[in-house]
């Protein structure tokens, strides 16, 4: 449905504009993140405005066809765009603003984090919301899967912090829900978006967020990095040592090859952490120092000082896969759960990238995420201790499988310790994955999507309600890869 008239009357209704194959500007809206997803939709709606939406919705069910939103583009497996499809892109819709003293934020769902970070720090206010590590991740699909931030020990998850959310539902009606809707159906959707995942119950376009005031103005940061020849005792004390630590400090972990800190026109694989302590520098030291008494010493440690908005914009593009090809897998890990065994995992492994850009990084949770019950919101991995996400990074398309088969049986080979997988780190590989991204909040989730979107209007490859299952036989069927829809 993209005839010239078609297309005329479409663009006349918007308070934004159209963007079509043959446009340059629609070749920059369909790159993201990962430079592997080549989807192109018939057209791209440059939404403007909540009646944009709308009629992008309207749109799609008139004519029959498929539609996604592409918030931040950084979809791990590129479920924003969709071959064929009309794709909403919000990005023109970034507005934010602060209530100071009710501390919350509202944003819109075309601004991503490094926007909000760039905002609070203009305040002079000090706050900070419970973002993304990465700055330049969108807001909409980082929210609705659950949100893990380097201070969630100390505030939770950003589902956790989240206070309303304004989005336009199947019927192309714009509605705002909170837990204090009056009507259950609103308040069973609110509960969907604290961690049901992107693209599943409506387009957000807006939220009210929480945001708080740090127990310092700057924290504590450290880098510590390791040769993976100390990994078995390194891993193994950090393990056990976790458990012990205050809500206040995270400490990350991370395995790749790193600018050699003697030579940085190198690399060198290593491994380590990434320890942010929302307290004062003089405690931060103090907790890390049994990281720098064990007897396989680091290869460098590096300490510093930083507002977490200064910190995340410094950090967060290290982990960014800057349009080359990737495949992406994650892990949900209990208490304890990196042990000896799992430790040896990620060693063969890490030894054999058949690509350097390779890399593991995993969030280190607990904290005040523990105190939440697995079904109070959507989210279920409430009990989880580490998140692994691997990154597979290659650069040119005859490298692919090698790359996607070495991802893939290694955390074939790590999944006896896990106990689920994170949606946000969707992968169209994972077998189970309804249950392994929702738990026992599946079946809830599949009855608030029949009631809202009874048309699934809303659906994709994973999308709730799915019954696809991919095909796991070697050597593995790739083509999960490379769409957005079963037909």
């Amino acid at each position: 449905m993209t005839s010239k008239d078609f297309l005329t009357r479409l663009s006349g209704e918007l308070s934004g504009y159209v963007l079509l194959p043959n446009q340059d500007a629609y070749q920059q809206a369909v790159e993201i993140d990962n430079g592997r997803v080549q989807q192109h939709p018939s057209f791209i709606i440059m939404a403007n405005s909540v009646n944009d939406v709308a009629i992008a919705i309207r749109v799609a069910r008139t004519h029959n066809m498929r539609l996604t939103a592409r918030g931040g583009g950084h979809s791990a497996a590129g479920y924003c765009l969709g071959t064929g499809a009309i794709a909403v892109d919000l990005s023109l819709m970034n507005s934010i603003s602060l209530d100071q003293k009710r501390r919350i934020v509202r944003v819109q769902m075309g601004a991503r984090w490094n926007d909000v970070y760039l905002y609070l720090m203009n305040t002079g206010t000090g706050l900070i919301p419970i973002g993304g590590g990465c700055p330049t991740v969108g807001i909409p699909g980082f929210m609705l899967g659950g949100g893990f931030s380097f201070v969630s020990r100390s505030y939770g998850m950003s589902v956790d912090n989240l206070l309303s959310v304004g989005l336009v539902t199947a019927d192309g009606e714009y509605r705002r829900v909170s837990k204090d809707s009056k009507s259950k159906q609103d308040r069973d959707l609110f509960w969907a978006c604290q961690g049901g995942g992107g693209g599943n119950f409506g387009i957000a376009v807006d939220m009210e967020i929480r945001v708080h005031q740090p127990r310092t103005p700057k924290m504590f940061m450290a880098q510590i990095r390791y040769n993976p020849e100390g990994a078995q005792e390194v891993l193994g004390f950090y393990n056990q040592w976790v458990e012990s630590l205050p809500n206040e400090l995270a400490v990350y972990g991370i395995w790749g090859n790193q600018p050699d800190p003697v030579d940085l026109s190198k690399t060198t694989n290593m491994f380590g952490f990434t320890a942010v302590y929302n307290g004062e520098f003089k405690q931060g030291i103090k907790l890390v120092q049994p990281l720098l008494e064990l007897k396989a010493k680091p290869i460098y440690a590096q300490l510093n000082s930083f507002t977490l908005p200064e910190f995340e914009e410094v950090n967060g593009r290290t982990t960014l896969v800057k349009g080359r090809s990737a495949y992406i897998r994650a892990g949900i890990m209990p208490p304890r759960s990196m042990t000896s065994n799992a430790i040896a995992v990620l060693e063969k492994y890490m030894k054999n990238a058949p690509s350097a850009a390779s890399f593991i990084v995993w969030t280190h949770a607990g904290g005040k995420i523990s105190d939440v019950a697995p079904n109070a919101t959507a989210f279920p991995h409430r009990k989880a201790r580490f998140v692994p996400e691997l990154k597979s990074i290659w650069e040119t398309p005859q490298d692919a499988r090698a790359n996607i088969e070495w991802a893939y049986n290694f955390f074939q080979d790590l999944e006896p310790h896990f106990v689920g997988s994170y949606v946000n780190y969707i992968d169209p590989l994972l077998s189970n994955w309804n249950k392994n991204y929702y738990g026992e909040n599946y079946k809830r989730l599949l009855e608030i999507k029949r009631y809202w979107d009874p048309d699934n209007l809303f659906q994709f490859q994973q999308s709730i309600g799915s019954m696809f299952e991919p095909n796991t036989a070697m050597p593995l069927d790739l083509s999960p890869l490379n769409r957005t829809f079963v037909d």
